[in-house]
């Protein structure tokens, strides 16, 4: 009987149930704060490569108030000037951006060298249409080097119409291959590699 009345047995199991609701908090609270870290696939990293790229091309395709829209006035400014291995970005495009440029120098190199990471390669090439040769022509605008097996390419197209070429420069290569009809498109293709 003595062992019924005894009420230390149930202070024991309140100890055990407390300390055991104490052990799963602590390890649910430090399971949470656990970072766990998966594997990189190469499939991933390109995603984020052309999700890079994807952005660098859409700021410089957005209207800034002070400079319309940058990346139409580059394509508008180039002389029709390609860049090789040796001469990796020649000064045809020049545009002095309040946003990004710089007077004497590439500024669309400029502006994605700005806007990519340090880490990042990356060569700029205009894909448009020739009227004259009935074929479509791939300038090398930028050229940082040699594109690796594992590089990714995005693209941005650009229309240029007959009046956007009253703000280009007299030497630009538009000026003798727009007609009062006609309209261009040209794809501003941006080639991307990790160093």
């Amino acid at each position: 009987m003595k062992f019924i009345k005894d009420e230390s047995g149930q202070l024991h199991t309140l100890e055990g149930l407390s300390a055991a609701v104490l052990m799963l908090a602590t390890i649910f609270i430090v399971t949470q704060g656990t970072t766990y870290i998966t594997p990189q696939t190469e499939l991933s990293l390109d995603v984020q490569l052309m999700q890079l790229g994807h952005d660098a091309l859409l700021v410089l395709d957005f209207e800034y108030p002070l400079d319309d829209i940058l990346l139409k006035k580059y394509v508008l400014n180039w002389t029709g000037t390609e860049a090789n291995i040796s001469s990796t970005a020649p000064d045809s495009i020049d545009v002095n951006s309040t946003q990004f440029g710089i007077n004497g120098k590439n500024d669309l190199d400029h502006c994605l060298d700005e806007l990519l990471p340090n880490h990042v390669i990356y060569n700029v090439d205009f894909v448009y249409f020739n009227d004259t040769t009935q074929m479509l022509n791939t300038s090398h605008i930028i050229m940082n080097g040699a594109p690796v097996d594992n590089s990714v390419s995005v693209s941005q197209l650009v229309t240029l119409h007959r009046n956007d070429l009253n703000d280009a420069p007299p030497y630009s290569y538009w000026n003798g291959t727009i007609d009062e009809s006609d309209v261009e498109v040209v794809e501003v293709r941006l080639i991307l590699w990790y160093a």
